[in-house]
């Protein structure tokens, strides 16, 4: 029974996230060149935009959206040197634990990868809450410091 309370707590809080963002149906690739100047905010406007396509797969119940999503997630491109200097410069002593909630996002892309080719909808909403919580305790610990640094 607690496993079905945890199930509806986090399709509750996709359904909430496509009403606070929508999205529309059709998956759309990410515009960024991976050879071009990418910016950090550009990489996380994609990340945003490939983790609502996560939200509406499980929705949908679309595992090729939520495997095309991870996908992009997993390969996004990364930021200009430029800008990993500054992030690395900002973060200073940080950046272990700056990493540690990037891989946590990472790792957790690659396991609800899997499970969508498992057709494993129970694994997904699992593995994308601890990708969730990955997102919102890295904003919420270095959003403000970076966006300043990166200015």
């Amino acid at each position: 029974m607690n496993q079905i309370k945890k199930i509806i707590i986090i399709v509750s809080t996709a359904i909430a996230l496509c009403v606070i963002f929508p999205v529309n149906a059709e998956h759309h690739e990410q515009h960024i060149d991976k050879k071009s100047l990418v910016t950090f905010k550009d990489v996380m406007q994609g990340l945003l935009s490939e983790t609502k396509m996560i939200t509406q797969g499980i929705i949908l119940e679309d595992f090729t959206l939520i495997n095309d999503a991870t996908e992009n997630i997993i390969n996004h491109p990364k930021p200009a040197m430029s800008q990993r200097k500054k992030l690395m410069k900002a973060l200073g002593d940080d950046i272990a634990t700056f990493k540690g909630l990037d891989h946590v996002v990472h790792s957790g892309a690659i396991k609800i990868q899997q499970a969508a080719k498992d057709n494993n909808m129970v694994v997904v909403i699992a593995e994308y809450q601890k990708l969730i919580t990955g997102c919102q305790s890295c904003h919420s610990t270095f959003k403000a410091k970076l966006s300043k640094a990166l200015l």
